[in-house]
């Protein structure tokens, strides 16, 4: 027996005021439960917004923590080196993030399994490699310009740039996830699991008597990349 909202409210509600949300209420059961097309993409937007709105509760938590640990000065460097990296990571990908979701739905419905197992692949291989190029120009070029940086900036970014290659293969997979239909395993690596380890191996390192500065907070950001 599945749920079903408007029968659930048509039970426990006022019946003028289940009345009243009847409709709505079918609509949601409508999403959650149609077989069609047009059901499998409202559930997945029904996913994919909870997931946001979760995620943006762990990111304010996420903030304030890590300011009051750190202090505004070394947490605004982590800020900045932690954006550029995700910025770049998703630049990095080359457009296969987002191609990889036009074409995989494509090649299985017209039964091209060769076509599909290759851009699985190819967009792997590419992925990785131009991410791991960029990852290393970028850190010669910050090793190269480090006389015209403020030096507490040139560590960070240049261990900021050993998650980048991650960065660009989480997105990558987050995209083969979405071609699947598959929004729960796109979305929460990145906007759920992701932070949350951000947080709990920033606060083992400081339990460990790691100084409470960018760099701890980097390194705690590159174990939680590679772990997700």
């Amino acid at each position: 027996m599945r749920f079903s909202a408007a029968t659930t409210a048509g039970r426990f509600l006022p019946q003028r005021l289940a009345l009243r949300m009847g409709p709505l209420l079918g609509r949601i059961d409508a999403v959650l439960f149609t077989a069609d097309e047009r059901g499998e993409a409202g559930r997945m937007s029904v996913i994919a917004f909870s997931i946001r709105i979760v995620s943006a509760v762990i990111a304010f938590i996420s903030q304030v923590l890590m300011a009051r640990w750190m202090g505004s000065f070394e947490y605004g460097i982590f800020v900045l080196v932690w954006v550029t990296m995700v910025i770049v990571g998703n630049l990095a990908c080359l457009g296969f993030h987002t191609s990889v979701i036009r074409f995989i739905p494509e090649y299985r419905e017209r039964g091209l399994m060769d076509e599909l197992r290759g851009i699985v692949l190819a967009s792997r291989l590419f992925v990785l490699i131009a991410s791991t190029i960029i990852a290393g120009l970028g850190a010669l070029g910050v090793w190269l310009a480090a006389p015209w940086i403020e030096n507490y900036y040139v560590i960070p970014f240049i261990l900021g740039v050993i998650c980048l290659p991650m960065i660009a293969m989480s997105d990558l997979l987050s995209g083969l996830a979405r071609a699947n239909s598959w929004a729960l395993f796109a979305l929460s690596p990145t906007y759920l699991v992701r932070p949350i380890l951000i947080l709990l191996f920033m606060a083992l390192m400081l339990a460990a008597g790691y100084a409470p500065d960018a760099r701890t907070a980097i390194f705690a950001s590159i174990a939680a990349t590679y772990v997700t």
